[in-house]
Parts: structure tokens; C-alpha cells; sequence
């Protein structure tokens, strides 16, 4: 059996507005297997992206943990956080994030150069994930010159130039038409198998949720169905091992306040 390369136990996130306090996400639990695209679905306000920041090492749980690759993300320093997002994790974004003063090839090639690879190799790694994307001819482009299903696919390569074993999406194609938002999820689904990445991301869009391997429903911050789309013998985490209890014993509560992250 494969083994999950992403958990969470028991991890809860709150935040205060005012004099009320709102309770997002409820005690989850959850195994992100490898080699698959899971999409996390919901309604607006279900706490779906608040899900995937905890997962990525973004935004700290109140409760509690997320293990990643066999790290526990939440007893790390500041510095070591940063540094595994940067060594591991590949990140696609709503609204892209592109420099716009850059061309495609050069926003790929940002990434490296934070992890110190730099001239040929760097090119050439980028060259090599934008041809995966295929964007191959469209390198020289800046992104004011890319239709937003190609600014994707360039968010895409970034994320992939450093081989992450985990990429994480959020909402990655709410800003696209149908046709550009199916091919964007194909693409993040092919990464998955052909690079053994575990690949977890969050959509609002249900035309979508046929192309993913599995998809995790939430409401009112608690994970109400998890399903795959196709029989390939894997069970869902539920049906794999039922519903994990979470004990006040086995909660790590948070040591510090939550903190800008960097990656």
C-alpha cells in the first residue's frame, strides 16, 4: 500500500473578528498520497484554502499536526520552514504571480535561483519545464503578451523547475475559461503521475472534479465526504482507516502566533 507523503491529525484553525471567533477548520485528519492530484471542494467559506496553507507550511494550526515527507512542519524555526518550502514544495497560485517585467523563461528560472542554481543549468532546467507545459515557442513572452490559461502554465513550470515532491494549487483556475481551467488541472493530474508528485489543490469549480484522482468535500470546516473519481484499487483515507479520533492528548497546541511566511 502506498504511503502518504502529506498528513494532517487533528489540526483546527480559528480566527477572531471582533468580539466573535470564528471557528474555520474542526479537528481534520487526513493522508495525501503520492502520485495523485486531490482537490479539496466546498463552498465558499468552508475553510478550503485555509486547509491547504496549514498542509503547506503557510499558516500555522492552532491544534494539532501536519507531517510532510515525514517532517513535522510545525516544529520547525522560522528558517527551516522556509527552507524546506523552498527545497520541496511548488506552489500555483489564483492570480499567478508573475513578475511582469520578466519573459516566461525568466520567471521560471526564479526559483533556482533562490536554491543557488544558476547560468546553463538554470536555463536549461527552465527551458525543460516550460516544454513540459507546453510552452516551449512562447519562452520570450512576458506576461502582459500570455493569454491566462499560458500565464498559468508558466506558474505551473515554475513550480515544477525544482522538482518538488509536493505541489500545492489554490484555486488555480478560477481566473480561466472552461477549456483553459480543464487543461490546467489535466496538466497538474499528468505532473502527479508522471513525476510522482504529491499534488493537493483547492477548487469552488464541480466541472473539474472529474479530471482529479480524488476529491475531499468540506463544510463549515469539516471534511464531509472523501471520494475517488476512478476505481484503481486505493480506498479513500476514510475508508482506508475510518475516522482518526482526536484526544486532547494527542493535540499539539500552537507555540507561537501565526507569522508572514516566506517562499
Amino acid at each position: 500500500m502506498t504511503s502518504p507523503t502529506l498528513s494532517s491529525h487533528c489540526i483546527s484553525k480559528g480566527f477572531d473578528t471582533g468580539k466573535m471567533h470564528l471557528q474555520v477548520i474542526k479537528n481534520s485528519s487526513l493522508d495525501i498520497l503520492p502520485g495523485e492530484l486531490t482537490l479539496v471542494i466546498g463552498p465558499s467559506g468552508s475553510g478550503k484554502s485555509t486547509m491547504l496553507s496549514m498542509m503547506s507550511g503557510l499558516l500555522r494550526p492552532d491544534t494539532g499536526h501536519v507531517l510532510a515527507l515525514g517532517v513535522d512542519l510545525w516544529t520547525l524555526g522560522e528558517a527551516a520552514l522556509d527552507r524546506f518550502r523552498l527545497e520541496n514544495c511548488g506552489f500555483v497560485f489564483q492570480g499567478f504571480n508573475l513578475f511582469s517585467g520578466l519573459t516566461a523563461l525568466e520567471n521560471v528560472i526564479v526559483p533556482l535561483q533562490y536554491l543557488g542554481v544558476r547560468g546553463t543549468e538554470a536555463t536549461t532546467r527552465a527551458r525543460r519545464a516550460l516544454d513540459e507545459v507546453g510552452l516551449s515557442t512562447r519562452s520570450h513572452l512576458r506576461p502582459a503578451e500570455l493569454s491566462g490559461g499560458e500565464k498559468q502554465r508558466v506558474a505551473i513550470a515554475r513550480a515544477l523547475v525544482k522538482n518538488p515532491a509536493l505541489i500545492f494549487a489554490d484555486e488555480p483556475t478560477s481566473a480561466l475559461d472552461k477549456t483553459s481551467g480543464q487543461t490546467v488541472i489535466d496538466l497538474l493530474k499528468r505532473i502527479a503521475a508522471d513525476h510522482g508528485a504529491t499534488v493537493l489543490g483547492v477548487t469552488h469549480d464541480p466541472r473539474l472534479l472529474s479530471h482529479a484522482d480524488r476529491v475531499i468535500e468540506l463544510e463549515d470546516g469539516n471534511v464531509v465526504r472523501d471520494r475517488r473519481t476512478s476505481d484503481d484499487g486505493r480506498r479513500s483515507n476514510e475508508q482506508r482507516k475510518g475516522k482518526r479520533p482526536c484526544s486532547t492528548a494527542s493535540l499539539g497546541t500552537a507555540l507561537e502566533a501565526p507569522r508572514p511566511a516566506r517562499f
